[in-house]
């Protein structure tokens, strides 16, 4: 950003959304996942305890993992950056209103990847996360109404245009396309031991459905 400012001591983002995204914006999904998610059951953790030795492995991480990591953050971040930069180039919208929209997109960013790597979802995990981002257009639209705080409806101004909502959607998909497409190939082509006992448990749950709906109703 300051290659743009002209190394200025000026920020696009509000010093409260700067507080609150620790706070509000992004804490509670990351408690309740951390809590509730869970790759696999007791039961087939106890059945093959030779699952654990993934850990030993350093499977789950090791270097390449990390760069991995690395380049997808880079490329998410390039994403979020440079789209509203590129979009909004020629427009009268001010450095509040894109610290708005890069405020909402990073939210939005964060809290789908999260989404994309869940192995079970709750009620409560879906609560966290889709209310997390609710709750951070709540608090960017109060900040932003009150006019004596810096970037004054900023957001009103921003988010009044087509734009904005196509600069989010299209950060979001092209953010996660890389995530999206590794992840895939990973799990079809290269699944470890335990893709493999979550894959043979997801399937073993719909055969014990499927007979309890059968003993049920005989004539099927």
């Amino acid at each position: 950003y300051v290659l743009f400012t002209g190394f200025t001591l000026t920020t696009a983002i509000t010093d409260w959304s700067s507080m609150l995204y620790s706070i509000i914006y992004t804490s509670l999904p990351t408690i309740v996942v951390g809590i509730l998610d869970k790759d696999l059951s007791r039961a087939t953790l106890l059945k093959h305890p030779q699952l654990y030795g993934a850990g030993q492995r350093n499977e789950s991480y090791n270097g390449k993992l990390f760069w991995v990591t690395i380049f997808d953050t880079l490329w998410q971040s390039i994403a979020v950056f440079f789209v509203p930069l590129v979009a909004y180039w020629a427009s009268n919208v001010d450095g509040s209103s894109l610290g708005d929209l890069w405020t909402i997109a990073v939210v939005v960013l964060v809290n789908v990847h999260l989404a994309m790597d869940l192995f079970r979802w709750y009620w409560i995990t879906h609560a966290a996360i889709w209310g997390s981002i609710i709750a951070t257009f709540v608090c960017v639209m109060v900040i932003d109404a009150l006019p004596f705080l810096p970037g004054y409806w900023a957001f009103f101004h921003i988010a009044d245009t087509k734009l904005f909502w196509m600069c989010l959607l299209g950060i979001t998909i092209g953010a996660l396309i890389p995530h999206f497409v590794v992840k895939i190939f990973v799990q079809y082509y290269k699944p470890n031991d335990i893709q493999i006992a979550r894959e043979a448990e997801k399937f073993q749950d719909s055969r014990v459905s499927r007979q309890v709906q059968i003993e049920m109703n005989p004539i099927s």
